[in-house]
């Protein structure tokens, strides 16, 4: 059974030989590991841990990043980002909103600078996929919602949808479209290669959704939709990525075509790896699932272990299941912990 297989069998709802494994991290965990293998390159370290997924989508080579004459960074649409270092890494955090004060449709035109995908290099995915040829693949960061408030903050997008409906429809719909630009060309990339799209929108909080089901509805379902659809159309199956306790909105998910959901906070409201088994199970796979809030940042290798197992027992009975940390690897997370969850052969 090739990795890939393993992971197409799971999706199936079939039981694999073993539960499906994914990597993702932060640029400190890699580098971690990547010395501790003795590794030059990620792939590598996936053969290392003998990983089944790879993610196609970094692989898009992108221009140099800029600075202004602050030194602040130019971040996604024209947004200003400084680095934030703590005692295990660092962040980009927003200084600036592109969109600041922006009150009408053309003030959003004018304050937006989005990327020119003419000057992206999408030929690096062809070579990623022949690179990773014998591994799920994981493509595209498609978003709705989480781009917009790249540009402009939670808060005012909240109260432009709430209040102002033709601003933030104008903000969701340029940045959106962008999105599928750039997805389109991922896609045709990838040749039909590419065995699932990420779409990646945090709709959740730890208790619950961010807003009620009448504005996701009316708002987001139409183009979370057709981004579905064009997953479809080159055969790859749709990934919804979405933190915290989208609970209640699973059933939505479902109706619009997802398939995968990520990545799964179990420690967040109504997210019990049981429940989530028990009422989807059949229909939905999960992926990600690791508890990276408490048990691998500050639990021992035996925890992490046990952590693994359990995830593997519950949402990985009979298929349905890819095993991975809740989100990328944070750099808080001892190594000897991330070593211990992938030994899943004696599971």
């Amino acid at each position: 059974m090739t990795r890939r297989d393993r992971v197409l069998l799971g999706l199936r709802h079939e039981q694999p030989d073993r539960t499906p494994v994914d990597f993702q991290a932060v640029p400190e965990i890699w580098q971690a590991v990547c010395r501790h293998f003795g590794a030059e390159d990620p792939k590598e370290v996936l053969d290392a841990l003998d990983i089944d997924v790879a993610w196609v989508d970094p692989e898009v080579s992108r221009e140099p990043r800029l600075t202004d004459d602050d030194g602040l960074l130019i971040g996604w649409g024209g947004s200003r980002l400084k680095k934030v270092y703590n005692e295990y890494g660092a962040y980009d955090e927003v200084v600036r909103y592109a969109t600041e004060g922006a009150t009408t449709p053309e003030e959003i035109d004018a304050a937006l600078t989005l990327p020119d995908l003419d000057r992206w290099d999408f030929g690096s995915v062809k070579r990623a996929c022949e690179k990773y040829s014998d591994r799920f693949l994981i493509g595209g960061f498609a978003s709705i919602f989480y781009y917009p408030t790249l540009v402009r903050s939670m808060e005012d997008l909240l109260t432009d949808m709430a209040l102002n409906p033709p601003l933030a429809r104008h903000l969701l719909k340029r940045c959106f479209d962008w999105h599928m630009d750039y997805h389109t060309r991922l896609l045709k990339a990838g040749n039909g290669r590419i065995d699932a799209m990420q779409l990646a929108d945090d709709f959740s909080s730890q208790l619950g959704p961010l807003i009620g089901m009448p504005m996701f509805r009316d708002y987001f379902r139409e183009p979370m939709c057709a981004y579905i659809e064009l997953a479809k159309s080159h055969g790859a199956v749709p990934f919804l990525h979405c933190c915290g306790s989208p609970y209640k909105f699973i059933a939505e998910f479902l109706d619009m075509g997802v398939k995968i959901l990520d990545p799964v906070q179990t420690r967040a409201r109504d997210m019990e790896p049981e429940r989530l088994k028990d009422e989807f199970g059949s229909r939905l796979a999960f992926h990600g699932g690791g508890e990276t809030q408490a048990i691998l940042p500050r639990g021992t290798a035996e925890d992490a272990r046990q952590n693994a197992r359990y995830l593997c027992k519950t949402l990985g009975a009979h298929g349905g299941y890819i095993l991975s940390s809740c989100h990328f690897w944070q750099a808080d997370v001892p190594l000897q912990n991330i070593l211990a969850f992938y030994e899943i052969r004696n599971r």
